[in-house]
């Protein structure tokens, strides 16, 4: 009985040492690593790291390195294999390793807290080391102020303003026309010192077929913010600083006496015969001194007081437009809403809504009278605007609006002037 007792013992020690000598991995334990890395912030609106573009550390252990295994480390869901890192055999006791952007490109990263680094030891031992990762969430800059919509002045100036602001500091700051159909760069500010605020005052030049302008402001994490600006269709052709004659005299012609709307040109008493039917007013001064325009129309009476030398102007009446005037006098909503919109440059269309319930023209003449402004009366300070109405062969009428700015009475009447600027229907 007590040798099988033995013989048991025996047995049992020896399966013992059998199981003992079968197992391949030893027991995990602490091993003598060193691990280096940096504490890195993602920027969660550019997708960024730093110090560094990409997550990286160090690892240096004496039992050699087999594997890496890097878990994403979030507070709001479990850990997440993003990526296994196998060192070559001459850096598995030193190895630098870096994880690819990839690897986490498509996760959240608003709460996370780092990376967990598992080392596998050659001799199955473990280590375990982290990478601590915080995301960043930077204020997007601002673009405050900007008009919706601006029309170019009469130098063809569109005067861009607006304050960019960035907490971040600005990088740069863009303007944009669409003047070819897309949007393409027109000019860039840099701002090598990141101010914070900017204040834009920008002189855009208008150039032909542009329909909107884009302001784009960049910060140095190359958020953006953008503002665009509407630039109507200007449906009237600008004139600028133009000169009549009055009739002028048998010895000094007039040289601009006569006005054609649909180039902006004026022509002489020498010139005029054969374009009285695309003649859309003239000017004329009474030995009066008073300055006045005239409808074509209603020239019968003076005609004859346009010379070139011997020869005198005699218009057949049936090609002669009867063109219509009305001084507009401040002093009624409508009139003064139409100044308001000349002065800030604001006109987008000369048709007959735009004048509202003010009466059509009537007057076939319009003078010139400093002290007393009237419908078929102008002057130079507060009623320096006239409503043209002209009829066009096709029964239609086309509405032209006049800017007195000087007139200028010569010793001989005949010889005085008149400079204005003139907006005319397209």
């Amino acid at each position: 009985m007590k040798s099988i007792y033995n013989f048991c013992i025996v047995t049992l020690l020896f399966a013992s040492v059998l199981l003992q000598g079968c197992k391949k991995d030893k027991v995990t334990g602490a091993s003598p690593d060193t691990f280096n890395t940096k504490e890195f912030t993602y920027n969660t609106a550019t997708k960024q790291l730093s110090p560094e573009a990409e997550l990286n550390g160090e690892l240096s252990s004496p039992a050699g390195i087999k594997l890496i295994y890097c878990y994403l480390v979030r507070s709001n869901t479990t850990d997440s294999l993003i990526y296994i890192g196998t060192p070559t055999e001459d850096s598995r006791s030193n190895y630098k390793f870096s994880i690819p952007s990839s690897a986490y490109s498509t996760a959240k990263l608003t709460q996370v807290a780092g990376i967990k680094i598992m080392v596998k030891h050659l001799d199955n031992t473990s280590f375990e080391g982290f990478i601590k990762l915080t995301a960043f969430t930077p204020p997007l800059p601002k673009l405050e102020n900007v008009p919706a919509s601006l029309l170019p002045d009469g130098a063809d100036k569109i005067n861009i303003t607006g304050k960019a602001s960035s907490e971040n500091g600005l990088k740069q700051i863009e303007i944009f026309d669409d003047y070819q159909g897309s949007f393409v760069l027109v000019n860039k500010i840099d701002l090598p010192n990141n101010d914070k605020t900017y204040n834009l005052n920008y002189a855009y030049t208008y150039r032909k077929n542009a329909s909107n302008l884009k302001v784009i402001i960049t910060d140095k994490f190359d958020l953006k913010a953008e503002a665009i600006i509407n630039i109507p269709l200007k449906k009237f052709s600008l004139y600028k600083d133009l000169v009549m004659m009055a009739n002028g005299t048998a010895a000094a012609p007039s040289a601009s006496s006569f006005f054609f709307g649909e180039t902006g040109g004026v022509t002489g008493t020498c010139n005029i015969s054969g374009q009285e039917k695309r003649l859309d007013f003239v000017t004329y001064c009474s030995s009066t001194f008073v300055f006045t325009i005239y409808g074509p129309a209603n020239t019968t009476t003076i005609s004859k007081n346009y010379k070139c030398g011997t020869l005198i102007w005699e218009p057949s009446t049936t090609d002669l437009k009867a063109t219509k005037f009305r001084a507009l006098v401040p002093g009624t909503a409508d009139a003064d809403r139409i100044y308001a919109a000349y002065n800030s440059n604001s006109i987008t269309d000369l048709e007959d809504t735009f004048f509202g319930s003010i009466a059509a023209p009537s007057s076939s003449t319009v003078k010139y009278d400093a002290a007393t402004p009237a419908a078929n009366a102008f002057n130079l300070t507060n009623a320096y605007l006239v409503w043209i109405k002209v009829p066009e062969a096709d029964g239609t009428s086309t509405n032209q609006l006049l800017r007195a700015k000087e007139v200028t009475i010569g010793s001989a009447a005949a010889v005085s002037t008149i400079k204005f600027d003139i907006l005319v229907s397209k």
